[in-house]
Order: structure tokens, then C-alpha cells, then sequence
């Protein structure tokens, strides 16, 4: 069975190789420039790359369609009806409502016209020796992506295993709050190793001073990630750049800066502004497009949140200004009052408003985290859950919980529905890092 998935760099020259052996013109061309593997999909069959498909966006309603070919040893498989509904369907969810072909032999067209309703809008005349060499003129092929049936044509899903992200302490409660809570550098990465020894694959660090309030030093991020990385360098590192209380961009960003073993894998990047019970967290537009844009060039991965459905149209505008990259990681976030309520139907409104591949994670705040957690283990996402989230056990609030307490009991829901949790090297994988 094979599967697809948004090529890599190394990918590349295994892409030119199958265009190569389906008698397509090398690249770079005058017709077709280097490949952007942001705006490409590859057929993978067991580890080895066996097709190819590109897009790009001409305009925010109109995509086009590049290159696409499968090595003919695996033709006849349907892998070829894959890569073009693949991304048929990351053009019809990063906006686009119209799609245009170009093609030359009489055989493709007709491919097209059947399985994906394409029509023939006009001819091109070819500047560069590409395709059958017996026609000199492209034919311009468009079809409507809004009720295009693409299902049919994409490799049945498996069960995929569940992320588990465990965000340990948060920049709100205090022991106060949960004898439980691990404020000290010491005490939260040994939470986090504990977690991960139980099934968690990331986990969300905050950072507390010697006041045990909310601080964005870097040098307490690195003697957290430092304790962390000696006994277990596999985690997945999250750090916060939250707005919630630091004002600043250069402070939420200085955790960005740290080198080495005490580099993140990723951070939070909250992709609007809100309102939390008690205190408004801000994230202007230029500081959101600040933080996305050192995360892009220190090789950081983004774990935007969520909050509202508006910050995922505001996430496909990053995309196409190409300060996030696809695929994304996401993490929603419901149930907090003044933002989108933990209920089931706001979830299926924002799966339907998720960019394409977004690797989708769910958090339910408070009283909602387990509900928010079968739900998302019933409908294919992934989780997190911790005492920055929820600070009990039961929905009745009288007993505390510890984070190991709440990553086993995903581990529990996850069981009871058939889905594997997914290690820190799977996590990896899935993820892109």
C-alpha cells in the first residue's frame, strides 16, 4: 500500500529521476522553474518514492497544477488519481475555487476530462522541447473545485497513532492552585520526562523565575530543556511565546535564540488576539508575523493556536506569504470563556476550516478536557491535556490532578478507541522535524 505525503528537500532528486524516466524535460526549464517541495506531494510505497505531483497558487481563488508522474513500474495502481486529488484537494482547502491544467497528449486530456469534470478553455503554444514532441501547444484545461468528489481517488486512512502534547505548568495557576503543579526548573522537567516515559510525545514548557511567576529568561528555558535533553534527547520541545502577560516581542521571542542541545523543536505561536476570563492575551499582526518569521529561519516549528475560527483564515494568509510552511501543526483550543466553546460542532467547523495535511491537535479547557479528548481520539486527531490546561481529575472539580495523572488517562481513551500513542520518533515523523 502506499501512501502521500508533502515532499522534503532530499526528496528531490528521487522527484527528478521519476520525470526523467516519463520522458519529461529536466528542471530547472524555461517552462518549469526548481521545485518548491512546499507545493509538492509524493507517493511514497515501501520508504521509496514511486510519484510525484506539484501545485501553486496563481491567485487567492485560482490554483494550477505543475508536473505529475509515477514511475511506470507502478502505474495502473491509482497512484497517479491520488497525487492530482491530493492536491486538487490542498488547492480547494488553502482557498482556491478554480483550477487550471495544461496538457499535451490526447490520452491525459481525456484522463482529466473523465475522473476530475475538466473543460477545455484554450491552447498555449509550447517554448520549450517538453512532453509529446509531436504537438507544439499546451491545451488549457479548468475544472470547479467547490463540489469536486475527491474521496474516491485518496488512499483509504488507516488508525494513525495519537500525539500526546503535555503542557505541564502554564502561566496562570500557582501551588495554590494544585499542590501538583511543577514551577522549579528542576521540578518541571521532571514532570516531563515522567509524562513521556508514560506516552507523551511533546511536551509545552513554560517558565517560572525564583518567584515562581511567569518569566520568558531564555536561561531558564535552557536549564529546563538541558535537564530534559540529558535523559531523554528524543522528546519533542515546545516552548511558549506567549502574549498573555509579556508585552514585549523581542522578550516572547528570546527562547527562539537559544543554540544547541537547548534549542527548541518547536513553540507556540497563537495566530490571534482574545480574551481569557480575567485578562485580554494580545498578539498584533506584526508580532505574529515577527515570531513565525525567526521560527521559519531558525528551522523552529510553529505550534499555532487556535482559539477562534478566524485565526485559521489567518493562518492560510501566512501560508501563501509564506511565513508558515505547510504541513502545519495546529493546536485547537476550546472551552476558555471569550473564546470558542468546547462543543462538538464547533470542532467539525473547524476540521472543515483546517488548511490542508494540517497535523491537528485538540485541547479542552478545564471541565472539557476529557470530552475534547474522545473526541479527538475518535475523529483521527491528536491531544494535549496537562495542569496548564486543567488543574483536576473530575468534571466536579474537587480532585486534583498531577500531569501524569491526565496523560494516562488519554492513554486510557485512546486504548478504548484502537489508536496507538505515538512515540517521540513517530511524533517526529509525523510532524516533519
Amino acid at each position: 500500500m502506499y501512501s502521500i505525503r508533502y515532499a522534503k528537500e532530499g526528496d528531490v532528486p528521487k522527484i527528478l529521476d521519476i520525470f526523467k524516466n516519463y520522458n519529461m524535460h529536466l528542471i530547472p526549464s524555461p517552462e518549469m522553474p526548481e521545485i518548491n517541495v512546499k507545493f509538492f506531494f509524493v507517493a511514497e510505497m515501501e520508504g521509496s518514492i514511486v510519484g510525484a505531483a506539484g501545485f501553486k497558487i496563481l491567485s487567492p481563488e485560482v490554483g494550477k497544477t505543475t508536473l505529475l508522474a509515477v514511475s511506470p513500474t507502478f502505474s495502473g495502481k491509482g497512484i497517479g488519481l491520488a497525487l492530482q486529488a491530493k492536491r486538487l484537494q490542498a488547492l480547494r482547502e488553502l482557498g482556491c475555487e478554480k483550477v487550471i491544467t495544461n496538457a499535451d497528449r490526447p490520452k491525459t486530456i481525456r484522463w482529466y476530462k473523465k475522473h476530475f469534470g475538466y473543460r477545455q478553455v484554450g491552447t498555449i503554444k509550447k517554448i520549450h522541447s517538453f512532453g509529446d514532441p509531436q504537438v507544439d501547444h499546451w491545451t488549457t484545461l479548468e475544472a470547479e473545485l467547490k463540489d469536486m468528489n475527491l474521496s474516491t481517488y485518496l488512499p483509504k486512512p488507516q488508525a494513525p497513532p495519537v500525539i500526546i502534547n503535555a503542557a505541564l505548568t502554564g502561566a496562570v495557576h500557582g501551588r495554590e492552585n494544585n499542590r501538583y503543579l511543577p514551577l522549579t526548573p528542576r521540578e518541571i522537567a521532571n514532570d516531563a520526562l515522567k509524562v513521556a516515559s508514560q506516552g507523551a510525545s511533546v511536551v509545552h514548557l513554560h517558565a517560572r523565575d525564583h518567584k515562581e511567576k511567569p518569566t520568558s529568561n531564555p536561561s531558564v528555558f535552557k536549564e529546563i530543556i538541558q535537564r530534559i535533553r540529558e535523559k531523554n534527547p528524543d522528546l519533542i520541545i515546545c516552548t511558549s511565546t506567549t502574549g498573555r502577560w509579556e508585552k514585549y516581542q523581542e522578550a516572547r521571542a528570546a527562547v527562539l535564540f537559544l543554540e544547541g542541545d537547548s534549542k527548541p523543536d518547536m513553540a507556540s505561536l497563537t495566530l490571534g488576539s482574545m480574551n481569557f476570563p480575567k485578562q485580554a492575551s494580545v498578539n498584533a499582526p506584526d508580532t505574529i508575523r515577527y515570531l513565525a518569521g525567526i521560527m521559519k529561519e531558525r528551522k523552529i516549528k510553529p505550534e499555532t493556536e487556535v482559539f477562534d475560527l478566524g485565526m485559521l483564515d489567518y493562518a492560510r494568509f501566512l501560508i501563501r506569504k509564506e511565513y508558515l510552511d505547510l504541513p502545519l501543526y495546529s493546536n485547537t483550543l476550546l472551552g476558555s470563556l471569550g473564546t470558542l466553546a468546547a462543543r462538538e460542532h464547533n470542532l467539525e467547523i473547524i476540521r472543515s476550516a483546517l488548511p490542508p495535511d494540517t497535523i491537528w491537535s485538540i485541547t479542552g479547557i478545564g471541565r472539557y478536557q476529557r470530552r475534547m479528548v474522545k473526541w479527538a481520539v475518535q475523529n483521527g486527531a491528536h491531544v494535549r491535556v496537562g495542569l496548564e490546561d486543567n488543574l483536576y481529575l473530575d468534571e466536579q472539580r474537587k480532585v486534583f490532578a498531577s500531569n501524569l495523572d491526565l496523560i494516562r488517562n488519554v492513554c486510557e481513551i485512546a486504548e478504548a478507541y484502537g489508536r496507538p500513542v505515538a512515540s517521540a520518533k513517530e511524533a517526529r515523523k509525523i510532524i516533519g522535524l
